[in-house]
């Protein structure tokens, strides 16, 4: 009796080997995204925060008219909420220019000969343009505000959706039971769609930019997508991962098919009370 109890032991551990084996790339995969998902939300941070996302080149001889057509446009660095650009204004003199934006001055013979000031011009589409059109900003279109409201309030929740779904994923690991894996991957696809829904509005962005604001984006520029876009790029597919594979490892395995029996309990039916 005793040698058929320990012949059964051993065949059912070595049925079991291989889901063992199953079950340590699982959590192996599992805490990989859960460490990524972790990481992705200071990226995430990070990328807001800056104006990386897109560079606009002017190229020699770009200008858009202006004061005579003596402005003439360098390049540009934009952001989530805030584009900064560079131009020359040709026969300046160190005087306070009265925008709806940040301005700061800087000596450089750019142009050929011609004497001039360069300006650094930043845009915040968040602050309410000012009623007298002699002294709004040029950069300044009806679309942008509303396009970058969408970026500014996705960006924040996915930030906070992003939080939520790394805690998640970690409590996984404390209780195995298959809805809460189920649940993290929800939250995961969540913050895959928010931050999706930044970087696509961001190429919508470019898109109003070039055929509406000359003063960003004059003929014959063009633009790169710059790091924090493709930071943001980044955080997106480790959030789509992180999704499908919390899915995917959320099915249920009872009895044989699971590796310890610990498990196979975490997936039976339970009643919830009150």
């Amino acid at each position: 009796m005793e040698t058929d109890k320990m012949s059964t032991a051993s065949s059912v551990g070595a049925e079991r080997r291989p889901l063992m084996q199953a079950l340590i790339i699982e959590r192996r995969i599992l805490f990989a995204c859960t460490i990524l998902v972790g990481l992705c939300t200071f990226l995430w941070i990070t990328a807001v925060c800056t104006s990386r996302w897109v560079h606009i080149e002017g190229g020699d001889g770009i200008h858009f008219i202006a004061n005579n057509g003596s402005r003439y446009f360098l390049w540009s660095d934009s952001g989530v909420w805030e584009i900064c650009r560079h131009e020359f204004w040709s026969n300046a003199t160190k005087a306070t220019i009265r925008l709806n934006a940040t301005v700061d001055t800087y000596d450089c013979p750019v142009v050929g000969t011609v004497p001039g000031l360069c300006y650094k011009i930043c845009t915040n589409y968040l602050a309410p343009p000012l009623a007298d059109l002699k002294l709004r900003d040029p950069a300044f279109h009806t679309e942008m505000p509303s396009l970058v409201r969408t970026m500014t309030s996705f960006g924040i929740i996915g930030l906070f959706v992003m939080a939520m779904g790394c805690g998640f994923s970690v409590y996984t690991f404390r209780n195995p039971r298959y809805m809460f894996k189920r649940l993290a991957a929800g939250i995961h696809f969540i913050s895959t769609s928010c931050t999706f829904v930044v970087v696509q509005v961001m190429s919508t962005t470019v898109d109003v930019l070039e055929k509406n604001v000359p003063a960003i984006y004059p003929k014959n520029a063009y633009h790169y997508f710059h790091i924090s876009f493709y930071l943001a790029v980044f955080v997106v597919l480790v959030n789509a991962f992180a999704a499908g594979s919390f899915l995917w490892y959320s099915r249920k395995k009872k009895g044989d098919k699971a590796a310890t029996d610990e498990l196979a309990m975490a997936d039976e039916p339970t009643i919830i009370g009150r």
